[in-house]
């Protein structure tokens, strides 16, 4: 046999996912044929015979490989002179191939007892040309010799009996039946003609064909059929339409198929994502897992719930809405999800479940979650689906940081349990905090508040936790109704003045240096989630108080949002300012430079009296303290933008920790000040006349001579806080610097 000089290179052997399917398989039939089992037939190999030499046009991967085989065997068993006749094959599309193949069969060559591997036995022999590593039929023809060695030693196979069923005339173990070409003007003609139309079987292809072959391993023969059938039919038409306009269906049924095998995975407590998913379906549908049959069961289902269903899209609209809608969504009894690209899940799953961004899932947890939800309910014709997918939607969010896979194999059931019964009790996976303030809204479904709850739940800022408000009946309908009206995006600046002014709302973000509050900028409406979100009922009271407080007294003003909230903040600002008690919070409320900062992070140093929240803050505009990174010193900033004097002073931000000194420089003469809990320390210029002027501003202002200018204050409560205003005293100091020329 010769494979002609126009054919391509063996490519059995190569590496690679695709071409490793294939050859697994390959080998497996070929193996189970040879070790006893039902004759293998491969089909047709067309050629040529020229003077008693069989050139294949076609078949020259299958009979290279049969010569491997063969090859080993006959080395295995010492039969390389007594198989010389069978071992004749010439490989005309390289020297370098043709000269392997002699040199491998060659009798003088015998396969020594002593090897490992026969690649790596192969390459340490002297005959062994250094040229044949850069030749790919030769490398890939080693590959399939190591994968054939491997093979046949899982099988514990006896070779001598191998090498009688290949060898039997009367009736082989593996055959094929040759087609000579005859009608045709040459050889070559007809091979680029085929290969000119030929096409690789796609990963789909491939895959089906190795499922089928799994679920053909079961007892369940009607199973078996049904599923098969409904693969290429029903099934098919109902991806049909979401082709996604290239008219195929292959990479959105691998899509749907790996989340249900993933769900199942899930189940099972066995995520195995590291394997291929031809793998992971024979651990999730094969004959060892025990779930095997409820698993076909949500296979089945899961294609089956959409075949004749002719608007799929309005069968998620019917429930679900998306965040434009979430206004009216309680009225209609929806559920808005919030961040979903698409509310259409199926769709969605279709299009992008496995493929990763970054670290994260396009279609993430939470959305697999929800079209789980959908499939249970679809499967148990569920009662109050509405209600329940709310609780889940409550439960988790889509921009969720806490939902991770690791928890899935606690989610899964817990949804399918939420789903399929309703109950709450013993939902493992989900938040403690979030568990049990569904637990204590059940109260109210069915009731009067019920849907102000759910307008509460649907409001963007909240997302179905409702942490931050009494679930008391006389109150909350009002106070529901207040804070929607506050919390439009231009009163945030507002919001946050008059939350202050009724109480420390924020929360600590760790180590106890660093704080959130609420944000005056449109594009972080995440921080104010993660102000009214941040921890369960029972350790938020400051904030509840604050909120509670603050919408009450909106609740009962005829004025406009806008209007209660300035008053709110200008009462609490005149009453600090009359008692003398000018703490942080009077600071924060008195100066919107203050409230810049766009993320509502704030840091501070620690002291052993006042701990942080004192006089020396970092007000964040980006997500973190880090050395590089820009923030301002809202006591600073306030001075600089009360002074009215910008164009005399430096800009002031700073980078570095907050333990770093923060200076307020005038431009002109480099002179400072900077902000310490006792008043403000002051940096004279270096210019000797300069500094003797400088000097006697400071002193005219109550500074001392070591360079100290000290501010007024009092006891409170075991911690001293400011008497006097430091922003209207510092800013004071700075226009009469700027007036002396400095």
């Amino acid at each position: 046999m010769e494979i002609p000089l126009i054919q391509r290179d063996y490519a059995q052997g190569r590496t690679g996912s695709l071409v490793e399917t294939i050859r697994h398989d390959f080998l497996d039939a070929l193996i189970e044929a040879i070790a006893g089992g039902e004759p293998l037939d491969l089909d047709f190999v067309y050629g040529e015979i020229e003077e008693s030499t069989l050139k294949p046009l076609d078949g020259q991967q299958r009979l290279t490989t049969l010569f491997l085989l063969h090859w080993y065997v006959a080395a295995r068993t010492d039969r390389l002179s007594a198989a010389a006749e069978l071992l004749k094959l010439t490989y005309a599309t390289r020297p370098t191939a043709e000269l392997f193949c002699r040199q491998l069969v060659n009798p003088q060559h015998p396969l020594t007892d002593d090897f490992t591997t026969p690649s790596e036995w192969i390459t340490n022999q002297a005959w062994y040309l250094f040229s044949w590593r850069h030749d790919p039929t030769v490398q890939a023809m080693l590959v399939m010799l190591d994968a054939i060695h491997n093979r046949l030693g899982r099988a514990r196979v006896d070779l001598d009996d191998v090498w009688s069923r290949l060898t039997d005339k009367d009736s082989p173990a593996i055959s094929f039946y040759f087609l000579p070409i005859d009608d045709m003007p040459s050889g070559d003609e007809l091979y680029i003609k085929m290969n000119s139309r030929g096409k690789p079987l796609t990963d789909f292809e491939n895959f089906k064909a190795r499922f089928e072959k799994l679920l053909a391993g079961g007892a369940d023969i009607e199973r078996f059929e049904r599923i098969i059938h409904k693969i290429d039919g029903v099934w098919t038409d109902v991806l049909w339409q979401f082709d996604g306009g290239d008219d195929i269906i292959d990479d959105e049924f691998l899509r749907y198929f790996e989340f249900v095998v993933e769900v199942c995975e899930w189940r099972d407590g066995e995520p195995t994502q590291s394997a291929t998913l031809l793998e992971r379906a024979e651990r999730a549908f094969g004959l060892a897992n025990p779930r095997r049959e409820p698993h076909l069961d949500f296979l089945e289902h899961a294609f089956d719930t959409w075949v004749d269903v002719d608007d799929v899209g309005a069968a998620f609209a019917a429930v679900f809405t998306d965040a434009d809608s979430a206004v009216n969504a309680a009225e209609h009894g929806k559920v808005p999800l919030f961040d979903a690209a698409d509310t259409n899940l199926f769709t969605s799953c279709l299009r992008t479940y496995g493929i990763k961004r970054g670290r994260g899932r396009q279609f993430s947890l939470a959305e697999t979650l929800f079209l789980l939800a959908v499939l249970v309910h679809r499967q148990y014709r569920t009662d109050e689906f509405a209600q329940r997918v709310r609780v889940l939607r409550n439960l988790i969010d889509l921009a969720d940081d806490e939902l991770r896979e690791a928890r899935m194999t606690d989610l899964v059931p817990a949804v399918e349990r939420l789903i399929r019964d309703g109950s709450l009790d013993e939902l493992r996976g989900f938040n403690p905090d979030r568990l049990r303030d569904e637990q204590a809204k059940q109260s109210f479904v069915g009731g009067e508040l019920e849907l102000v709850i759910h307008r509460l739940e649907d409001h963007p800022l909240l997302r179905g936790r409702i942490f931050a408000f009494d679930l008391e009946p006389s109150t909350l309908p009002s106070r529901a109704d207040a804070f929607v009206r506050v919390t439009e995006p231009d009163a945030w600046g507002l919001l946050t003045a008059a939350l202050l002014a009724k109480g420390d709302y924020g929360f600590d973000l760790g180590s106890g240096r660093v704080r959130q509050f609420g944000t005056r900028a449109a594009n972080q409406a995440s921080r104010w989630r993660e102000v009214f979100s941040h921890s369960g009922r029972g350790r938020n009271g400051a904030l509840r108080t604050a909120l509670g407080a603050l919408l009450d007294e909106v609740a009962a003003s005829n004025d406009p949002a806008l209007g209660s909230l300035e008053r709110v903040a200008a009462e609490f600002v005149t009453s600090r300012r009359a008692s003398g008690r000018l703490d942080w919070r009077y600071y924060m409320v008195a100066y919107p430079a203050m409230r810049e900062g766009a993320t509502g992070i704030y840091y501070g140093e620690h002291r052993s009296t006042r701990g942080v929240w004192g006089y020396s803050m970092c007000m964040l505009r980006t997500a973190s303290l880090t050395g590089s990174a820009y923030y301002r010193d809202p006591y600073l900033l306030s001075i600089y933008r009360t002074s009215a004097l910008v164009d005399r002073i430096n800009d002031p931000w700073f980078r570095g920790y907050e333990t770093s000194p923060r200076w307020l420089r005038l431009s002109r003469s480099g002179s400072g000040i900077r902000c310490v809990e006792e008043g403000f320390e002051l940096a004279a210029p270096q210019d000797a006349d300069a500094a003797s002027r400088f000097s006697a501003v400071c002193e005219a202002h109550g500074g001392t001579v070591g360079g100290f200018l000290p501010i007024r204050q009092l006891e409170d409560n075991g911690e001293l806080i400011d008497a006097e205003d430091r922003v209207v005293k510092g800013a004071a100091l700075v226009r009469a610097l700027v007036e002396v020329g400095l």
